[in-house]
């Protein structure tokens, strides 16, 4: 499955700074916690990063910092590139390495840090134990993963229907835009495979109530998202915490603080477990 559904560099960047302050890029208190966690696990360069977040890269580039980034998609990473801080494909600290994440071999080394914003979400939920195992096959011992996880909304925010949905943020119950398409997300989740995704939402809409949103000008639901082909898998909390008790120990579960629905995409610092 491709990220995004136009394939040019610039475009893809152009789309992809729509989604700032929703859940596909990291918020600047996650932005925070990543770069003093990188400074402080950081043992040996370079790090492996998976995706092209261009928050993280911005982190690196800031510091001169070595990091292979890992992706099956060498055009999305350099289309992150030009929103990174120095606004290229690829900078000179950056390795690029195309594979898959369940299938990457040691030849570039085991890390000490390894970074994943949301990354783990777009592997299918039965394949999260691969993912899992290919990163502490990946680590040093004792190294550190930091992964951004959305994890499964309270089922009373997935069963509550569209339009009670709208009165609670034109009642400002819900504070904000970036909340609101965090709501509409939810009522659109697969309880069966855990997921939620921009096309999903906006497949199970539909244009009425897509049209509906039109009420809210800032928001125009279909013209920011409608070239995002990103899909997530959110797995209850526990059952996520149970499958990494093997391999990691949580060190720190850290939430942005910026939205009330951040409480959804918390940050977990795992240590390998030998």
């Amino acid at each position: 499955m491709s990220y995004m559904l136009v394939n040019d560099e610039i475009k893809i960047a152009l789309e992809w700074e729509k989604y700032k302050g929703y859940t596909v890029r990291p918020l600047q208190t996650t932005i925070n916690y990543y770069e003093k966690m990188i400074l402080t696990y950081l043992k040996q360069e370079p790090s492996l990063l998976y995706g092209g977040t261009p928050e993280i890269r911005t982190l690196f580039q800031k510091h001169n910092l070595k990091v292979t980034i890992v992706d099956c998609s060498e055009l999305m990473v350099r289309a992150m590139g030009y929103l990174a801080h120095n606004r290229i494909p690829l900078s000179e600290n950056e390795y690029f390495v195309e594979s898959d994440w369940l299938t990457i071999d040691p030849p570039i080394g085991k890390v000490s840090l390894a970074i994943g914003d949301d990354a783990i979400n777009m592997v299918s939920w039965s394949d999260f134990p691969i993912f899992i195992q290919n990163v502490h096959k990946l680590l040093l011992d004792d190294g550190v993963f930091i992964c951004r996880l959305l994890i499964k909304p309270d089922d009373k925010f997935i069963d509550q229907n569209f339009f009670h949905v709208i009165d609670e943020f034109k009642n400002d119950y819900i504070k904000s835009r970036y909340d609101l398409v965090s709501r509409l997300n939810f009522i659109c989740y697969d309880k069966k495979n855990y997921s939620m995704g921009w096309q999903q939402t906006i497949k199970q809409l539909g244009k009425d109530r897509l049209d509906y949103l039109a009420f809210d000008s800032d928001l125009d639901f279909v013209g920011t998202f409608g070239f995002c082909n990103s899909k997530f898998y959110c797995p209850p909390k526990k059952e996520f915490e149970y499958l990494i008790s093997d391999y990691f120990k949580i060190l720190e579960i850290f939430h942005p603080s910026e939205y009330e629905y951040c409480m959804y995409e918390p940050v977990y610092l795992l240590q390998k477990k030998n």
